[in-house]
């Protein structure tokens, strides 16, 4: 008897990527979740997704991060590689890049920034677009209605094949903003009920990206992204202003060019582009029309090769010339930066991974401090299932140019900050039948030295910046998620806590009350849960997010209450041949919190959203 059917033997084949962060820690924020904050700000996702405080004044308001007690300028953010932190105040507005034109989110905490750029003392954020090579024709409409006449509208247009690729994404967005609040700065007992005026904004957006293969290796992409953002600014409610008393117009225009080759286990990426933006603000009480204009030219070259299966070498350059014209400056500043870094990552036996990065600087001439770092992540279990990292490494940030030229108050003497870090965490995952656990423990110190605060001079009234503080930061950062299937609805349960302690070490007078004090707006503790049902088309997300008391005031003396504010999400997808709809209905701040991230500036209570996607794809 003969028999055509073999049983043999299963063969398990396994294979290890170097990590070129070893020991460092990075996270990438699940599509999942931008997919469901496509009508939001990159600083709503961050808010909901991350274990970073958010600093915000409000819904089209001006919002920064601050990652472990570090400030807004700490914190370097790049699109595609390339730094878009405004070289006047050194820091990003995170309510004015919207989520539809982001497609990867990754976060680099502390010294893991340094892998992408100098100055992220806190950490970085890397902001990228991707590119579907399988796309024929994606075309996608949405729409969004809130309260306080808050409309939003995007589309999408990507064609192509499997050479070329057109992405078109647009966006409008306004809001009269008009919320309802309690004036705690009336009466504390009884506040009244009174309306938000003179906060509305609107956006209006276009990303447009070509990205074409060249032969066998190579590929090109150009990439443009154009955005003009008007707001009100609303003043504190402890103010007395005439109506529509401060405005707000800023433009800007981003182009990159970029040529990637690879070939075999070698990778070679040119870069070059211009980046141009312009604000123009308007005070009425101070008779202030000042316009700011910055173009940037920036360029670098990239180069990685795996030279063994053990051992991967990666170095890179970049020039960037800044050029800024300012009402505020005495003449047209110009700043040149030049940097080089090179990158070591070696594996032991698939259990110990090693990182080197080590940068060098030029800014106008000058020679920046050198900035090495290390890396290790040791794999306890064959499969992978516990691992430890730790990592050492020194940084600076570079004075901004409003710290320095600033007319009145710029101190054109003040010395770089310089950060030392060390971090050290564990990871655990676990897998059965029908549940996936995980969770993380991370402890974190950094000691930053020379820090700029600006405070008002004793003789001339204005303010002006100082190397005055030595600032220690420690904490720790804990996360565990858990998801699984019970019969038909999936789930997934993720919690999030973080504990920050930044205190400044050094006296800024002899009767300086803040030695040993916790940094103002830097809350001690913050935490994010999310739990997420889904049913066949079907999905309920309910999200909650807390931050602790901040400090108003550097002696501590005066602080906000600590606030809880959630939202509850209902989703439902339709498929219609090669059609799909998403509807979507969220509650925010469900609970009806009354609350403030800055002090005097209120945020609304419960609100709605609700919004209608079309999709059709080939």
């Amino acid at each position: 008897m003969t028999f055509d059917t073999l049983n043999l033997m299963e063969v398990e084949i396994l294979s290890h990527k170097i990590d070129k962060t070893a020991g460092f820690k990075v996270v990438i924020v699940d599509s999942s979740i931008i997919e469901s904050h496509l009508t939001k700000s990159l600083a709503e996702l961050m808010t909901s997704s991350a274990s970073v405080f958010v600093k915000s004044y409000g819904q089209g308001s001006l919002a920064t991060t601050s990652f472990r007690g570090a400030s807004a300028a700490h914190t370097q953010v790049l699109w595609n590689g390339v730094n878009i932190n405004s070289p006047m105040p050194g820091q990003t507005d995170f309510s004015q890049i919207p989520v539809y034109f982001v497609d990867r989110v990754k976060l680099f905490y502390g010294a893991g920034s340094i892998s992408q750029t100098n100055g992220g003392l806190g950490g970085s954020i890397s902001l990228d677009n991707e590119i579907s090579w399988n796309n024929t024709l994606d075309v996608q409409l949405l729409q969004e209605l809130a309260s306080f006449e808050t409309f939003r509208t995007f589309a999408t247009v990507r064609l192509g094949n499997s050479r070329f690729q057109s992405s078109t994404r647009v966006l409008s967005a306004s809001a009269k903003n008009d919320f309802k609040f309690l004036n705690n700065a009336v009466n504390r007992e009884n506040p009244p009920i009174e309306t938000r005026k003179d906060a509305s904004f609107n956006q209006k957006g276009f990303l447009q990206e070509f990205s074409l293969k060249t032969g066998n290796h190579g590929m090109l992409s150009a990439r443009l992204w154009a955005q003009e953002n008007f707001r009100e600014i609303p003043p504190n409610i402890m103010a007395n202003a005439p109506e529509g008393n401060e405005k707000l117009n800023e433009s800007f225009v981003r182009g990159l060019l970029s040529f990637d080759y690879f070939k075999g286990p070698a990778s070679l990426t040119l870069q070059t582009g211009i980046l141009h933006n312009h604000l123009n603000y308007q005070n009425k009480i101070s008779l202030t029309d000042a316009s700011n204009s910055v173009v940037s030219l920036v360029n670098s070259v990239k180069y990685q090769n795996q030279i063994t299966n053990n051992f991967v070498v990666s170095a890179g350059a970049n020039f960037n010339h800044h050029e800024v014209n300012s009402e505020n400056y005495e003449a047209t500043k110009f700043r040149n930066e030049g940097s080089g870094y090179l990158g070591l990552n070696f594996s032991f036996k698939n259990k110990l991974y090693l990182s080197f990065i080590a940068r060098q600087e030029i800014i106008d001439g000058k020679t920046m401090p050198f900035t090495p770092s290390f890396g290790l992540n040791y794999n306890l279990t064959k499969n992978d299932d516990l691992t430890i990292k730790f990592n050492v490494a020194k940084n600076f940030h570079t004075p901004t140019l409003n710290d320095l030229y600033w007319n009145p108050g710029g101190n054109e003497n003040l010395q770089n900050e310089t950060g030392y870090s060390a971090e050290s965490s564990f990871s655990f995952k676990k897998q059965s039948k029908s549940v996936k656990f995980e969770t993380g423990l991370t402890a974190f110190y950094s000691d930053i030295q020379n820090w700029i605060m600006w405070l008002p001079d004793s003789v001339y009234s204005y303010w002006s910046p100082s190397n005055l503080k030595n600032v220690i930061s420690k904490g720790i950062e804990f996360e565990v998620k858990l998801s699984g299937k019970s019969g038909k609805v999936d789930w997934t349960c993720a919690f999030g806590y973080a504990f920050t302690s930044a205190v400044n070490k050094k006296a800024l007078s002899e009767n300086d009350l803040s030695v040993g004090k916790q940094l103002i707006y830097v809350p001690r503790n913050t935490l994010n849960n999310t739990l997420q049902l889904n049913y066949r088309n079907f999905s309920l997300t309910y999200t909650l997010n807390f931050a602790g008391i901040r400090y108003t005031t550097s002696d501590n003396s005066r602080y906000l209450p600590g606030y809880v504010v959630d939202e509850l999400r209902f989703a439902k997808r339709l498929k219609l041949g090669k059609s799909l709809f998403d509807l979507q209905f969220s509650i925010n701040n469900l609970t009806a919190q009354n609350y403030q991230v800055i002090a005097w500036q209120p945020m609304p209570g419960r609100n709605y959203r609700f919004s209608v996607s079309y999709k059709f794809g080939k």
